[in-house]
């Protein structure tokens, strides 16, 4: 059964929220695209790392609007500033670390949906135990990222 997405434009009223340390705006959560992707603004304070971790869901997208980022994808690492588009298939070891020196803003997409629920979750309930909750979306942390 083909579901029918409904389309729709945002301009001004986003979903914003702190998770994670980064202000994110929910630019499509999966109920708008009926699971297929959705779509974050994040802003990254400077010195803002994730884990190193895989999603074994989602293929990830990002595109680096503003600042610098070093990426961590597979064995590679590869320093990212504005204008890059990095991706991450699913079941790949990922994750970035935003440079020292000041604040990066990224699109950050994943395919299919899901990881916007991850998001508003610790967006209410705060850090808590990240790596139980992130097992529950499939999505596994292996550690810090490398230097």
């Amino acid at each position: 059964m083909l579901l029918q997405i409904r389309p729709y434009m945002l301009q001004e009223d986003r979903t914003r929220v702190q998770s994670f340390s980064a202000l994110v705006s929910i630019l499509a959560n999966g109920d708008q695209t009926s699971g297929a992707f959705n779509v974050f603004d994040a802003i990254c304070p400077a010195g803002f790392s994730t884990p190193l971790h895989i999603h074994y869901l989602e293929a990830v997208a990002v595109y680096v609007l503003e600042g610098v980022l070093t990426f961590f994808c597979g064995d590679e690492k590869k320093i990212a500033q504005a204008g890059t588009y990095i991706f991450q298939p699913r079941g790949t070891p990922h994750g970035f670390r935003v440079d020292k020196e000041r604040p990066a803003r990224v699109l950050y997409m994943t395919v299919p949906a899901g990881l916007d629920d991850f998001v508003m979750e610790h967006a209410t309930e705060g850090y808590s135990d990240y790596t139980r909750d992130a097992a529950r979306y499939k999505i596994e942390i292996l550690g810090m990222l490398p230097e």
